[in-house]
Order: structure tokens, then sequence, then C-alpha cells
């Protein structure tokens, strides 16, 4: 970097007269005000405030994000003694994010994310987790980069930056539970052949995050892998493939308890072109009871009533999906979603159930962003599960509608 004597004195003293503004406790987070303010006085040019840019980001960054949201949800379950509807308006903090990420040099790193939860069993029911405490560093520049702790797992967190907007809704393998979006271990990532192909492997305990260490007994490493290939600009092709027991395989006083085998393949395609992506995802989980454990997956508020219960059960369950974003122009965009699940259930004995049980889900979405790190949308989700539990006159429809927010910076 090569910057003008006079100007970099005459900087200097600006610099010191801004100085209160710029640090805090010694820790310098940003100094774009400060080049900007350099650059219209005539002190910089703007390539000049660039390097300086560089040269002084600081080795700590901190930001925020939260998901604000005021809802009206609208619960029916059915089962043959008829229909009970719960209904709910009220506002939430569905998440709040805190992050810090200290770079020790240009290859290595460390990161902290803490993750405020709502749960209602507890008394005290916003809870704060670890969801990320990691060590990165570059082995082979970007062909090779190894991550140690708490990580993400290879897929979630990547599909939900393509849909940006998980403020509103999860990606389908969170929704339903089949893999979760942080556990610890260790993993492997990097791009290949100038960015043509990603990839993103991991080892981990399997119980996914806000467990902590690997669980007393626990007998399986799970695999977690991502492979993408991008042979155009805008066209995303991505396959994961999950293996393992989902912390499930113990072995606790000598008793071993086998578990629940899960198998997770998925494959998505997107495509963006000007201020527009559509994606289209397919998705099969297969859950196979080795012992009379109860499996974890495509459970949540839709279907908990269908999981494995005694040694051989199986659940095979296979997905869809469909999406698009897009931005329309002066802050206004749109989004929509389609979701299909189909769970199929095998009993130890090899007896297929004639029924399935089956999941369609819409999201519909306006969105208007107000200024940099602040989104809103307005947005409609709905979803309608037959057949729960294998009985043919269980049903659940599951309505939420409202404003949805997601601040940060």
């Amino acid at each position: 970097m090569s910057i003008n004597m006079k100007n970099s004195v005459a900087a200097a003293a600006v610099l010191m007269g801004l100085a209160p503004s710029a640090f805090a406790g010694g820790v310098q987070t940003s100094n774009s005000n400060l080049t900007d303010i350099l650059v219209a006085k005539g002190v910089l040019t703007k390539s000049e405030a660039k390097a300086v840019s560089k040269d002084h980001d600081g080795n700590l960054k901190i930001g925020a994000k939260f998901f604000i949201n005021t809802t009206s949800v609208k619960a029916d379950t059915t089962t043959a003694a008829g229909t009970t509807s719960t209904k709910t308006f009220g506002q939430n903090i569905d998440r709040a994010y805190f992050t810090a990420k200290y770079s020790f040099n240009d290859d290595w790193m460390m990161r902290l994310t803490t993750d405020m939860g709502n749960e209602p069993t507890l008394g005290k029911k916003q809870n704060i987790y670890v969801k990320y405490a990691y060590l990165e560093g570059k082995l082979v520049g970007k062909a090779a980069v190894l991550r140690l702790g708490q990580s993400h797992t290879p897929w979630i967190d990547y599909e939900q930056g393509l849909w940006g907007h998980r403020y509103v809704s999860k990606v389908m393998i969170d929704q339903y539970k089949f893999d979760d979006s942080s556990d610890v271990g260790v993993g492997l990532k990097g791009s290949l052949a100038n960015g043509l192909i990603g990839y993103w492997v991991t080892e981990t305990n399997g119980s996914g995050y806000g467990t902590g260490n690997v669980g007393t007994g626990n007998q399986g490493l799970d695999f977690n892998s991502r492979l993408g290939i991008y042979p155009i600009d805008g066209l995303t092709l991505d396959f994961q493939f999950r293996d393992g027991y989902r912390g499930s395989k113990v072995n606790t006083a000598g008793v071993t308890t086998t578990g629940v085998k899960s198998t997770l393949m998925q494959a998505m395609a997107t495509y963006k072109f000007s201020d527009y992506r559509f994606g289209v995802n397919f998705v099969s989980n297969k859950d196979k009871a080795n012992s009379a454990t109860a499996s974890t997956t495509h459970g949540g508020n839709v279907s908990s009533a269908y999981a494995t219960a005694t040694i051989g059960d199986k659940v095979d369950s296979q997905g869809m999906a469909l999406w698009a974003t897009g931005k329309f122009g002066g802050g206004l965009g749109g989004f929509a979603r389609y979701e299909s699940l189909t769970n199929k259930f095998t009993s130890g004995a090899g007896v297929a159930n004639a029924l399935k049980e089956k999941v369609n889900r819409y999201v519909l979405g306006l969105d208007y962003n107000v200024t940099k790190g602040i989104d809103l949308s307005l947005a409609y989700d709905a979803s309608k599960l037959t057949n729960r539990g294998n009985v043919a006159t269980n049903e659940r429809k599951d309505t939420r509608f409202g404003l949805y927010s997601q601040v940060k910076f």
C-alpha cells in the first residue's frame, strides 16, 4: 500500500480528533465513517481510503440479529372425537443472536455465537444457548479449511442463505427435524477448481446444539456432508448425505442401546437471475430402530405422533420443496414456498402401514427493506397434516399470519 505522505499526516490529525468515536474499549469495530469524512474533505482519495480501511478493519468483529414477529396462530387438531382449536395472538422474539469473531491472522480465526431460544416447558422460557463456538483455520488456502468445535452443519445455514427468509420460515430439513443447524465435532470444507466445486464434510456427536459436550456413553459419531457444483453464474447444484445415530447409540453401565440409525439424502438446484432466485429440493430420510428407541426426526409440531417405538421399526420420509424469492424495486420484494412430505411406517415385523402421513405446506409473503439491516415481511404460512400417526380420522391444520422482521448489524 502506498499513500501520499502529506495526506497521511493530515489523515492522522483528523483521526486523532475523531478517535473516541471510532474505538470502544481499545477495540476498533469500524472506521468506515472516518474514511468517508476524509474522502469528503479531500484528504484521501477513494482508493487510498479503501487501502486504509483494509489495513484497519480490526481483529474483532461483533454483530447481532433479532427476529421480532407479531403473529396470529391457529391450530386445529381433529380426531374421531371431533376438532379442538387453539388460537394465539401476540408478539414474539423468536430468536436473538449475538456474534463475536476474532481473527488471529489471515488464516486463523475463532467465533462465538449465542442464541436466545424459547422453551415453553421451563420456568424461565427465554434461555441463552451457545450455538457456535469454534476455531477455523486455512490449511491450504480456500481449498481446505478446518473447523474445530461447535459449528454449522454443512447444509441448513447454506440453504438459509439462499432462501433468505429464515426469520419467517425454516428450510425443509430443519422444519421437520431431519438435521440440526449446529453440532460439536470436526469439519473440513473448501472451494476447488476456481469455485466450480464446493464441499463440506463433518464428523460430529450427532445430538445437535443445546446439548453441549458428548453425552454420557455416546457410541456413535455422525457423518454429514454437502457437495456443491456451480457450473455457470447463478446456478447452484448441491447434494447432501448424512448418516448416524443422532446421539441415540449409547453404552451406559455396560448396557448398549443401539438406537435409531438415520440416513438423510438431499438434492437441491437453484437458479438466480437479476434479483430473482428459484429453488427445488428433493429430500429422503430413513430411520430404523435398532433398539426400542423413539426417533427424533420427522417430529415437531406437525407429526410428533409418528416415530419408531420397537426394534426393527422403520420410517421412510420423502419430501419435495419448491420456492422462489425476488426483489421488485424500491425496497419491495416477495417470496413463496411449497412443501410436500410423506411418512411411511413399517413395523419391526415387516408390515407396512396402509396409510401414509402426508403434509402439505404453503408460505407466501411480501418484503419491505426499510434500510440496510432492517427487513419486514407480511407473511401467511399454512400446513395440513393428514393420517396423523397412521390414523385416517386424525388431522392437523396449522395457520400463521403476521408481520415478521429481521434486524441485524
